[in-house]
């Protein structure tokens, strides 16, 4: 695997594969770079596709444990892979999205040619334009946290079934639960640092790309709320829906992913 040094010696691997203008891509938690398996094959033949472990993940080192930064740092890292590697197009499923959003209002003009945000997970947002679903959903991850920290068992199903239904964490196979629950605390970090995320209403009329918000129509309302606060924040940005998807679109509209990332 390609290894970039960054941030005091720190390590960030990534993937890459095909060939083709720059297209990096950020997974959300908790996984690594191989989250994009499903959607490698339907850009492979037009793009040089970079897949890195986001810091804590598969091979990259690791960043402090505190929420607040914590995002940014992760985009610093992000961002010092665009710079090594672009310019590109970028894409962020998840918390990936948030942190690909971070690298790009930490790269220089040009560096990103193209943000496309797969159900990011932009609460910020919600907060800069005072959304009213911001509360409930900061309720609930609070006791969702909450519950993890305390050590009950499959807590990390209360997240599962919230983006992709009632009972959905059930039915995953043992080895996935298995690893959920393994991997538990640190989608808990990731939460916090969501919620924790400070990015400006003026950092974000000040990016002048292309934007665009992806999501599918059957995920929770907090989802396309996200994206109306991204419209109204950044100038230019647009929403497009995958008809019958859900938080989990990489793994079961990969082909939809992949036409809205290169369109």
């Amino acid at each position: 695997m390609p290894t970039l040094e960054w941030g005091d010696g720190r390590k960030l691997n990534w993937r890459e594969e095909g060939s083709g203008p720059a297209l990096v891509l950020v997974h959300g938690s908790p996984a690594d770079g191989r989250a994009w398996i499903r959607v490698v094959p339907f850009l492979k033949d037009r793009f040089r596709l970079v897949m890195p472990d986001l810091p804590g993940y598969g091979a990259s080192d690791p960043v402090r444990d505190e929420p607040e930064g914590r995002a940014a740092l992760m985009g610093t890292a992000i961002a010092r892979l665009i710079e090594n590697v672009g310019p590109a197009a970028v894409a962020g499923h998840s918390y990936g999205g948030l942190v690909a959003l971070a690298a790009t209002l930490q790269v220089k003009p040009g560096a990103v040619t193209k943000l496309t945000l797969l159900e990011p997970m932009f609460q910020c947002g919600l907060k800069l334009v005072d959304d009213p679903t911001l509360p409930p959903v900061r309720d609930f991850f609070e006791a969702y946290v909450k519950r993890v920290d305390s050590g009950e068992a499959d807590a990390v199903g209360l997240m599962i079934d919230y983006w992709f239904g009632k009972g959905a964490f059930t039915r995953l196979p043992d080895p996935v639960r298995g690893y959920l629950n393994t991997n538990a605390p640190r989608n808990v970090l990731d939460v916090r640092s969501s919620f924790a995320a400070d990015m400006t209403a003026e950092q974000l009329g000040g990016l002048a790309l292309p934007i665009l918000m992806v999501w599918g129509d059957r995920s929770p309302e907090v989802i396309p709320a996200m994206g109306r606060a991204l419209m109204k924040l950044v100038p230019g940005a647009r929403m497009e829906a995958i008809a019958g998807g859900n938080h989990g679109m990489l793994d079961f509209h990969p082909e939809a992913v992949a036409k809205h990332i290169a369109a």
